[in-house]
Order: structure tokens, then sequence, then C-alpha cells
């Protein structure tokens, strides 16, 4: 019995896996780069700077950790992106549910509403935002980024977890309502999880983005304990910009965490978007 004999790629398929490794090296390359670099000493960054380090400097995390203060920057980030991305995706699987299973009057128009959130950038709001937090005495707390990283990732959220809703057939509902369960029981024992692999999407999504965000950790915050990550670092490299290879360390602690995260689910969050988009 003879082997079947493995199809040969084409011209075509060969160009298009040369051009998609060139993008993927030069998207990458960067952080590689970072992470070099961080090992390396100020010389050595300048004298080599694409080269392997001679002498892998480890204690260059150690110092930039405690130079900087990264372990208060860490936990304000971990407080911040776990309870606004909690906040964004439950209300918004709860605001999906509605506007895909339930009838109500103006149901269109308030989903229309909600998505003019993607359209406007942080900066636009700004301002607006600044001074209804000032009158709600918020600025200078962890809840001055907590709210608006929720409310500015709603939107996405909304928009992309109604999409999945509208994947899945809505026969198990139909069954648990004729069984006699309320809308909150079959939201929360039926529809939840089955929607489960697009709220993980949107969990990972939501702990990039709002980890990163800086615009509003800049203005909301002046209290130097209750500063983020992104703002931790850029005061940390104003203070030490001679230093590189201090200010490289720092960026790889903080990169490396959600770059692994990003990468250990990467299935899921392939898998959740792949279902949206076949809606």
């Amino acid at each position: 019995m003879s082997h079947a004999t493995e199809r040969r790629r084409t011209p075509g398929e060969w160009l298009q896996l040369a051009v998609a490794a060139t993008v993927v090296l030069a998207m990458f390359y960067p952080t590689v780069w970072m992470v070099l670099s961080a090992f390396k000493s100020n010389r050595e960054i300048f004298a080599a700077p694409f080269g392997l380090p001679m002498d892998w400097r480890w204690e260059n995390f150690a110092e930039a950790w405690e130079v900087g203060g990264l372990g208060e920057l860490y936990l304000n980030s971990v407080i911040v992106t776990g309870t606004a991305v909690v906040i964004c995706v439950g209300f918004a699987t709860a605001a999906a549910f509605a506007f895909t299973r339930l009838e109500f009057p103006g149901r269109r128009a308030l989903y229309r509403i909600m998505l003019i959130g993607l359209l406007l950038p942080p900066p636009v709001v700004a301002i607006p935002l600044f001074s209804l937090l000032r009158d709600l005495n918020l600025l200078n707390t962890l809840w001055a980024l907590i709210l608006p990283g929720a409310a500015w990732s709603l939107s996405l959220t909304v928009f992309l977890m109604s999409s999945y809703f509208n994947s899945v057939r809505p026969d198990m509902e139909e069954a648990a309502l004729l069984d006699g369960a309320n809308i909150w029981q079959i939201f929360l024992t039926v529809s939840v999880p089955m929607v489960w692999p697009a709220m993980l999407t949107m969990v990972i999504l939501n702990t990039i983005n709002i980890w990163n965000e800086l615009i509003f950790a800049l203005l909301f915050i002046t209290d130097e304990d209750k500063r983020t990550l992104p703002v931790g670092l850029v005061r940390f490299y104003g203070y030490h910009s001679t230093d590189y290879a201090l200010v490289f360390a720092a960026l790889t602690i903080t990169t490396i965490p959600i770059l692994a995260l990003y990468f250990l689910l990467q299935r899921h969050v392939i898998a959740g978007l792949t279902a949206t988009a076949m809606e």
C-alpha cells in the first residue's frame, strides 16, 4: 500500500508564506530586541545593538524593579484591569443578551447608540470626563481609571458578544423558558455557559487594552501611590533616560506577562473572534 504524497505548495503559496513570515518578523523583532537589550550594559547596547548579550545581566531586572517601584505599579494595574474587565464583560454580556434575545421598545435605536462609542477617540471625551470625575470626587482614585476603562471597552464588547449570541441557536433558551425559567435564570444558567468562549476572548482583549491605557491614567491620577504601570514607565524613563539597560528591563517586566497571557490563550481568542465573524 503506497503512502499518499503530500501536496506540493504552489509558487503563489510560497510567496504568501514568505510575506506573512516577513510581516510577523518585522512586528515581533522589536520585542525580541527589547528583551535582549534588557540583559546588556549601556555600553553594550550601543556597541552591539542587534547582537546577543556577552554577559547576561539578570541584575538589571532586580534594579529596575526596585528603582522604579514596579511592585506598587503592578498592584495598581492588576486592580484596575481586573475590576474594569469584570465590570465590562459582565455588563456587555447582559446587554448583548438583551439586544439579541429580548424584544423591547427602542431596542435597535439603543443598540446603534451603544455602537457610537466605537467611533470616539479618547481625547474627545477627556475634558468632559475629567469634569465629571471631579464632580463625583473620583479623581486620584483607582475608580477614576476603572469606570472609564470599563465604559470605553463596552461598545466593542457588546458588538462582538451580540454577534456571538446571534451565531448561537436559541433552542436551549426556549426550552428553559417553556420549563418555567425566568429571564435571569435563562441568562445565567443557559446563555452564559453557551457564550463562555466569546466571554473569555473579550476578557483577554480587554485586559490587553486596559492594561496598556495611558491617556486617562495621565490625566486623572496625580498621586504617586495610585499610578499604573504605563504612567510609571513614562516617569521611569524621564528619570533614567540615560540608563537604557534599566529602561529596557522595566519595559520587559511590564510587557512579557501580558504577552505570555495572550500566547497561552491565543487559541481561545482566535476561536471566539472566528465565531463572531461567521455570524
